[in-house]
């Protein structure tokens, strides 16, 4: 039975995909030259005096949650837009947009299907990878956390983050929101496919509006002028 032609003009009309945006945060750079967690102890265990570089290195890896705006980000509740742990990047230096590491990509993608708020908080953490699934601060190098906004398809906003007194780990980053194709607005919440058949014949504004091609009206742009 085939579907009654209103139908089909009406799924012809509606989004394709549910992202309609999307969160990218790209790591830049991280170091740590001493080799040790937050709490002052080796990644690998081993004792030292407090200001020389441990024997070994750490094994990095990275957690990076973005959630609703909190003027006081907790750092245990729920990662309302995206909870992301990458995989193990490297030792006490990295230069991240050059690594080559099976399962990981830089920017790192939150795709969201809401209207974006505008405001946002977000946690990253860089860890020692201990073969263990635990998030306990026992495996933490460092945390930065940071609250702010972030305009739709506004440019990279670099931010960067120094621990210890003498700057002992540091890390760089940037990030951005993008809609996704066919969307507009300032939280990407209006749909515009540009088309040109028996339901419509039309581009789009760059604010997302429909606009009528050449000798055609009508609410979609599907009647003739003359």
């Amino acid at each position: 039975m085939r579907a009654p032609a209103v139908l089909i003009a009406l799924i012809g009309f509606l989004p394709q995909v549910l992202t309609s945006g999307s969160f990218e945060l790209r790591i830049k750079s991280f170091t740590n030259s001493l080799g040790r967690l937050s709490s002052g102890q080796c990644c690998d265990g081993s004792s030292s005096s407090s200001d020389a570089p441990c024997l070994a290195p750490c094994r990095t890896k990275f957690r990076v949650c973005l959630k609703i705006y909190q003027a006081n980000i907790d750092t245990t509740s729920p990662c309302t837009f995206g909870d992301i742990t990458t995989p193990v990047l490297g030792g006490n230096s990295l230069d991240v947009p050059n690594l080559n590491v099976k399962g990981f990509s830089n920017p790192i993608v939150f795709p969201f299907d809401f209207t974006w708020p505008g405001t946002f908080s977000l946690i990253v953490e860089a860890r020692h990878d201990t073969n263990e699934t635990s998030r306990s601060d026992d495996n933490l190098i460092a945390r930065m956390t940071k609250q702010s906004i972030a305009d739709v398809e506004g440019p990279w906003v670099d931010e960067e983050q120094r621990w210890g007194g003498s700057g002992e780990a540091h890390l760089r980053l940037s990030y951005r929101v993008t809609c996704a194709a066919h969307y507009y607005g300032a939280g990407c919440e209006v749909f515009c496919r540009p088309r040109d058949d028996a339901f419509g014949h039309y581009t789009c504004s760059p604010a997302g509006e429909i606009v009528c091609k050449p000798g055609w009206t009508g609410d979609y742009c599907s009647k003739r002028k003359y």
